[in-house]
């Protein structure tokens, strides 16, 4: 007889909302992990995918959801446990001791009041109450140095605050696993971090599950994250299961058209448009040693102690109709930088010149990461586009600048009676697409684009790359294209800046680059790029694994 799986989910169903106006989010999901396998779950954003991995732990909001169906857990011993409606008892003892499960966002997830000792400790106490104080606290040193967290005795004393994400990250990944757990649920873990972090980061969470022998159910929508770490992969398409198999197969020889339609929205994967002609004569913009520095200050009247220089000396130049990509790590100054750019952050030495008979306010915008949070939630779309038209007196009247606010609509995508919703009735793509008409609003020659795809799916990412790349073809219109996915890098951008330190470490044509890098520190973010790759004509699939950087 076989030994029962470490994870048994049969035909689960969850619904949302009272009996009477139910919404099923998830529909008869099957899957099946053992022990030491890397399940990953992969789909688009309100697939549930989420919802799934917290139905096993019973984290379902209580009195709006209901779920049936049966989740089967196997401890150490052998014992099998039904989650699904058991007491709240079995399931506190569950949590944490036999399941860990690291979420999405380590700053939501840690306690901002608690030092990261006292977190760990707490763990401990509820789920290892014969410890001893002593014990703990060489058990949570344990835990952090084996996630390779930097002088870990002294961070128990340090607040969530004071740390980058990426060792937020590790803390979470050291609070899930101090127990033991035998399975992990990790709830996409990298999708926040920079190319080198994700990478250690799933390097560690491979290390750990084949040193531990434990069972992991990753949940994510990077195909270059699932080839680096699955085994199984199953596929959510609204809320049902509509594929699953061995990694290989899943993808080298998907057979669902959905799962075909998310390979092929990989930016690798998509038809990429020819390579401009590089253009010559004036820059339409020239940024000469631009330097941006912040006080740190300290004591009881908050005097200035010293500086920190974000950007330090800073060279560059953008052509007419040109897509300069900006990459780089968190904190190296990419951001600030364009803040300067745009007039939103004041520089202390250089200069920015742009060509003849432009106005920084006008020929100039910026589209930010997050569109829910740039887009005033009060404003219907109407007045979010008239606005700035009407600050530069582009258009005779208010009817003419409500016909110019349809045009634009409908040039990125979206229906012309959208101009009276408000952000909240669209998706994350739909609003980032408003974010775009707005800053096209002012006929602007230089558009700054802030990690605008990082948080979306990838088939909406593909409709955001072919927008923009439409626009720089027909309008001439000029991009600087902030991001950290070198696949995005690869298919729009002409020109690539290698940001590390506050200064441009490498620069130059985008192939170059990206395929002969000089610089040590681009080659490190080069090799830090989980993604798939295409040979010749198979789909074979060759991983980018991560380099120790020291």
């Amino acid at each position: 007889m076989n030994a029962p799986a470490c994870l048994h989910i049969a035909g689960l169903h969850v619904e949302f909302g009272t009996p009477d106006a139910a919404r099923a989010v998830v529909q008869g999901v099957d899957i099946r992990i053992e022990a030491g396998q890397t399940y990953c779950l992969v789909g688009e954003s309100g697939s549930g995918k989420s919802v799934t991995a917290l139905s096993i732990l019973g984290l379902l909001p209580e009195g709006r959801a209901r779920a049936r169906g049966s989740i089967r857990f196997t401890d150490e011993a052998g014992r099998t446990h039904e989650l699904l409606g058991a007491a709240p008892e079995t399931l506190a003892a569950v949590r944490g001791g036999h399941i860990g499960m690291i979420f999405q966002e380590p700053m939501s997830s840690l306690n901002p009041v608690m030092t990261i000792g006292e977190q760990l400790d707490e763990a401990l106490r509820l789920h290892c109450p014969e410890m001893t104080a002593q014990a703990r606290r060489a058990a949570a040193i344990a835990a952090l140095e084996e996630v390779l967290l930097p002088e870990a005795e002294a961070r128990l004393s340090e607040y969530p605050h004071r740390l980058s994400g990426g060792q937020r990250q590790r803390v979470m990944i050291a609070m899930a696993l101090i127990c033991r757990p035998r399975l992990l649920i990790a709830d996409e873990p990298t999708t926040a971090l920079d190319v080198t972090v994700q990478a250690e980061i799933l390097a560690l969470l491979v290390r750990l599950r084949q040193s531990r022998g434990m069972a992991m159910l990753f949940i994510t929508h990077d195909f270059g994250v699932v080839a680096q770490v699955a085994e199984q992969i199953g596929v959510m398409h609204q809320g049902r299961l509509v594929e699953q198999g061995a990694a290989a197969e899943i993808l080298h020889r998907p057979q669902h058209e959905y799962t075909r339609a998310l390979l092929a929205a990989l930016p690798e994967r998509l038809p990429r448009p020819p390579r401009r002609v590089p253009v010559s004569g004036v820059p339409l913009l020239d940024a000469r040693s631009l330097a941006v520095r912040f006080a740190r200050r300290g004591g009881l009247l908050r005097r200035i102690r010293g500086w920190h220089v974000a950007v330090d000396g800073v060279s560059f130049a953008i052509r007419p109709g040109e897509v300069l990509a900006l990459v780089g790590e968190s904190g190296c100054g990419k951001t600030t930088l364009a803040h300067a750019i745009a007039r939103l952050q004041t520089a202390c030495a250089g200069e920015i010149r742009l060509a003849d008979g432009l106005h920084l306010r006008q020929a100039v915008q910026m589209v930010f990461q997050d569109p829910g949070a740039s887009l005033n939630p009060r404003l219907p779309v109407a007045v979010a586009l008239t606005e700035p038209m009407r600050a530069h007196r582009i258009g005779a009247n208010d009817a003419e600048r409500l016909q110019q606010a349809r045009e634009l609509l409908v040039r990125v995508g979206l229906p012309p009676e959208s101009l009276q919703r408000y952000p909240h009735e669209f998706s994350g793509g739909q609003r980032q697409r408003i974010a775009i008409a707005r800053a096209l609003a002012t006929r602007p020659r230089l558009i700054i684009c802030d990690e605008i795809t990082s948080a979306l799916d990838v088939s909406v990412q593909a409709g955001i790359l072919r927008l923009l790349h439409e626009l720089v073809a027909r309008d001439q219109l000029s991009l600087l294209f902030i991001t950290h996915n070198m696949g995005v890098v690869e298919w729009l951008a002409d020109r690539v800046a290698v940001m590390h330190g506050g200064r441009i470490v490498e620069t130059g044509a985008t192939d170059d680059v990206l395929t002969r890098p000089h610089h040590p520190y681009t080659r490190r973010l080069l090799a830090g790029i989980p993604r798939l790759e295409q040979e010749s004509n198979t789909k074979e699939t060759t991983l980018c694994t991560a380099k120790k950087s020291g």
